[in-house]
C-alpha cells in the first residue's frame, strides 16, 4: 500500500471542510493512499488509531472474518464514502476492508477534526453529519437484510450505485459493478448462481440488459418497486 503526502484536486472534494488547513500541521491529515485491487486497507483487529478514511476513487467491501466460518460480506463502499465511523473508541476493527479495485483514500486524524470543530461549526456540523450518515447506513442495511428477500435486496443494491454513480457525475443507468457475484452473493444471503438467475430475470422482465458486470438500466421505476416490495 503506498501512501503519499501530497494533496491534488482537494479543492474539487465535497469533504474538504472536514480537512481544510490541517495538513500543515499534521502530516496523518494530508495522508493519501493507494490501495491496490484485492489488499486491505486495514484488517479485523488492527488498531484504528482514530483514523477515518474518505475514498476519493475507487471501492471497497466490507469482510466480517470468523473462525471456521467463510468470510461474510457485510457492505460495500465507494466514492465518496467514509471507512472507519463504526470503529471510533474501538480498541480494534471489527471487519476488513478490502479495495474491489485499485483505489484511493485520505486519511483523516479525528481527534485533531473533533478538537478543531469545538470552535467551529461548520466544522462540528459535517463531523455530526458523518456520524449521523453511519447509523442511517446501518439501520437501512439491518432492515434490508431482515425483512426483505433476495430479489428486493438485489434491487436496492443496483439502485444505490446507480444513485453513487450518479453523485459522482457518472451516467446513472449504465455503469458497471465493481463487485464479483460472489460478493454479491455473500451480501445479500444467497448463492453465486442465485445472484446470476436474479440478474437474469431483470433482464428478460426488460429491467436491464446485463453483459459480464455491466450494466444498462432499462426501467428504473420497475426496479424500485421491486426494492420497495411493491411490484405486481
Amino acid at each position: 500500500m503506498r501512501v503519499d503526502n501530497y494533496r491534488s484536486n482537494c479543492e474539487r472534494c465535497i469533504h474538504l471542510h472536514l480537512c481544510r488547513d490541517t495538513a500543515a500541521d499534521d502530516q496523518i491529515a494530508g495522508h493519501r493512499m493507494r490501495v491496490r485491487r484485492h489488499d486491505a486497507l486495514y484488517r479485523a483487529g488492527d488498531a484504528p488509531g482514530n483514523r477515518i478514511y474518505c475514498i476519493r476513487s475507487g471501492s471497497f467491501k466490507l469482510v466480517l472474518e470468523r473462525p471456521g466460518h467463510d468470510e461474510q460480506v457485510i457492505g460495500f463502499a465507494m466514492a465518496p464514502e467514509f471507512l472507519g465511523l463504526n470503529t471510533l473508541g474501538a480498541a480494534g476493527h471489527s471487519t476488513s476492508a478490502i479495495a474491489l479495485e485499485d483505489s484511493e483514500v485520505c486519511c483523516i486524524d479525528w481527534d485533531r477534526q473533533a478538537f478543531r470543530g469545538r470552535s467551529q461549526p461548520m466544522q462540528r456540523a459535517g463531523l455530526h453529519a458523518l456520524l449521523a450518515a453511519e447509523i442511517r447506513r446501518a439501520q437501512q442495511d439491518a432492515l434490508l437484510l431482515h425483512h426483505t428477500h433476495s430479489r428486493q435486496r438485489m434491487a436496492d443494491l443496483v439502485l444505490h450505485l446507480s444513485q453513487v454513480y450518479r453523485n459522482n457525475g457518472y451516467s446513472a443507468s449504465r455503469f458497471r459493478l465493481p463487485m464479483s457475484r460472489c460478493d454479491i452473493a455473500s451480501y445479500i444471503g444467497v448463492s453465486a448462481e442465485c445472484v446470476s438467475r436474479l440478474l437474469d430475470q431483470f433482464r428478460r422482465q426488460g429491467v436491464m440488459q446485463v453483459h459480464r458486470r455491466d450494466l444498462t438500466l432499462l426501467d428504473p421505476a420497475a426496479l424500485e418497486r421491486t426494492a420497495a416490495g411493491t411490484e405486481g
